[in-house]
């Protein structure tokens, strides 16, 4: 039951990673114009996504495991769809900064579990690897963090409001 359950987790956490690909190589484009640093560092979140997805296809491979084929099919579509459904909106690069601030919470938060659940059931290489993968999700949330703030002001100076 144990290896069911982190084999299902892993597969989850390999979805989540192939999903935020295209969202993240998106919101790089977008940012291009407007904040060419934040999208430089977003494209070199996209190659630690990837990086991250290997890594838990590595896990997944520990347990004599493949990635569900499903899951990732699905995570990808849905990835696709959200990458772009900010662009409607006027305040795109707020809603672009603060998504990805949550997903990067929202991965940290996965890893977590992970590797609790790798060290309960024996397998430390996995809680390594999810402790890699965690490490920079945590290095990408606190920049995204840091960015919120101008961010703002650069959405704000775009609709015409100065700083006070």
């Amino acid at each position: 039951m144990a290896h069911e359950l982190l084999v299902s987790w892993l597969n989850d956490a390999y979805a989540m990673e192939q999903s935020l690909i295209p969202v993240l190589e998106n919101h790089a484009s977008d940012a291009e114009k407007d904040l060419p640093e934040a999208a430089v560092r977003l494209r070199q979140h996209v190659e630690e996504t990837r990086r991250h997805a290997s890594r838990v296809e590595q896990c997944l491979t520990l347990l004599n495991e493949r990635t569900s084929t499903m899951k990732s099919s699905l995570a990808s579509l849905m990835g696709s769809v959200q990458s772009v459904a900010t662009g409607l909106f006027r305040d795109e690069p707020i809603k672009n900064a603060l998504a990805d601030y949550g997903a990067e919470q929202f991965e940290v938060a996965c890893y977590q579990a992970l590797i609790a659940a790798a060290l309960q059931v024996g397998q430390p290489e996995i809680a390594r690897l999810c402790e890699d993968n965690m490490r920079e999700d945590l290095q990408m949330a606190d920049w995204l963090q840091d960015q919120i703030p101008e961010v703002v002001e650069q959405s704000l100076l775009k609709a015409g409001i100065s700083a006070k």
